[in-house]
């Protein structure tokens, strides 16, 4: 059965092209390629079903941005028109990451990959809903973690939970403090069952082998879960299509909300030169903002594939305009795999160069490679979760490493 896309599927089509900056130029061809997507029996009759993935348009791996138009009984549709070689990575929900597709026996399924090459129809069965499986979610949260279910956030106007992970022996003296390292999307970091598509960075069993090998400095790292405004809390400035811009606001929640809390009920080194910021992707730029902005409070920073995109490179505007403050330590990394764009002659796709040319600019401020700034290309290594975990361990003893026993 050929399910041909509706007239409205069609204009939200030419709409992702354009909204995506992915309008091909005047002597490039671009592509309409239509998913069908066959969803469950059981699926709800007035479900609503999302396409998720690394286009800017789609969220980027927004879960209820981009909907499917329903054109037959459990059956959905939608049209995107993409530039020729365009690598889309993809995934099916019906809103959330809580309710995103399974496998055959509600396994974790990696991501649906698609190159255009021309127009296509793409039939896509969805074995399964994850809010439907019959067996509970499985946890994978290890060492000593305290969990705050509904912390409030008094200026953003809402409230998350916040996780906090205690180092190898905290119990155990009631003198020693501990540096803290705070990271954005605490529901990715710890525990599978809660995680984005239910990858952890593994952050808590990292971090236990680290201690014990005395490969890192034993400190208290406190995840933020994101909420629905995660794309508003992340960016510095509004984008003039997709919002944004609450950083700032962000910001003052930590600092004038969380970090009193954890620095009271926790045994903290509260100064900033035992304080730090670590995120991925949004997170990335946010944690980069706050470190240049608030050096009072942050000097260790975390910069995991960075979103240098976000409203045309601002946060690269930023760092090249405003000279930093001092006494930062920077880990920066970025995968060679992550480009949504083509490559230039020399095989060096453009957020590579940009992630290059950041890295250029601290050090004609004056930073040190090795010393108080590492820089990272991963070889392969894509936009995921799976590549924050593997190079977690790594940024993790470059932040804080072991004091000399």
């Amino acid at each position: 059965m050929v399910v041909k896309p509706s007239w409205t599927i069609t204009i939200l089509a030419v709409t992702i092209a354009l909204i995506a900056g992915l309008s091909p130029p005047a002597h490039a061809r671009s592509a309409m390629i239509t998913f069908q997507v066959h969803t469950p029996e059981y699926t709800p009759e007035d479900a609503r079903v999302y396409i998720s993935g690394n286009l800017i348009a789609l969220g980027p791996w927004d879960p209820g941005k981009v909907e499917l138009g329903k054109v037959g009984d459990q059956l959905y549709a939608i049209t995107l028109v993409l530039p020729l070689g365009t690598r889309l990575k993809y995934k099916f929900t019906r809103g959330s990451w809580e309710m995103v597709e399974k496998g055959a026996d509600f396994e974790e399924i990696p991501d649906r990959e698609h190159e255009v090459v021309g127009d296509e129809d793409v039939p896509i069965v969805v074995e399964n809903w994850r809010d439907f499986s019959p067996q509970p979610e499985t946890h994978s949260v290890t060492g000593d973690v305290d969990l705050l279910l509904d912390f409030a956030a008094t200026k953003l106007g809402n409230s998350r939970p916040i996780v906090v992970l205690l180092p190898p022996g905290y119990r155990d003296d009631d003198e020693r403090r501990y540096p803290v390292l705070y990271m954005h999307d605490g529901q990715n970091l710890f525990d599978a069952g809660s995680a984005f598509v239910g990858v952890e960075w593994n952050v808590d069993e990292a971090m236990a082998r680290m201690v014990e090998e005395n490969l890192v400095e034993p400190l208290i790292i406190v995840g933020i879960y994101n909420t629905s405004d995660r794309v508003y809390e992340y960016t510095p400035t509004a984008d003039s299509v997709r919002g944004g811009g609450g950083a700032r606001v962000y910001a003052d929640f930590i600092i004038n909300d969380l970090k009193p809390y954890i620095d009271a009920e926790y045994r903290t080194l509260t100064d900033a030169e035992h304080t730090g910021v670590m995120g991925s992707s949004l997170g990335g730029i946010v944690s980069l903002y706050l470190g240049w902005t608030r050096p009072d409070i942050f000097t260790r920073i975390g910069i995991m594939s960075p979103s240098y995109w976000w409203n045309d490179g601002q946060i690269v505007r930023m760092v090249e305009e405003l000279p930093p403050p001092g006494g930062l330590r920077i880990w920066m990394d970025m995968g060679t795999a992550e480009d949504r764009t083509d490559k230039n002659e020399d095989g060096v796709s453009d957020v590579i160069e940009t992630h290059r040319a950041v890295r250029d600019t601290l050090i004609g401020y004056g930073f040190k490679l090795g010393q108080d700034l590492k820089y990272v290309e991963d070889e392969d290594a894509t936009h995921n979760e799976r590549a924050w975990s593997a190079r977690f361990p790594r940024a993790l003893r470059f932040l804080f490493p072991p004091k000399r026993r």
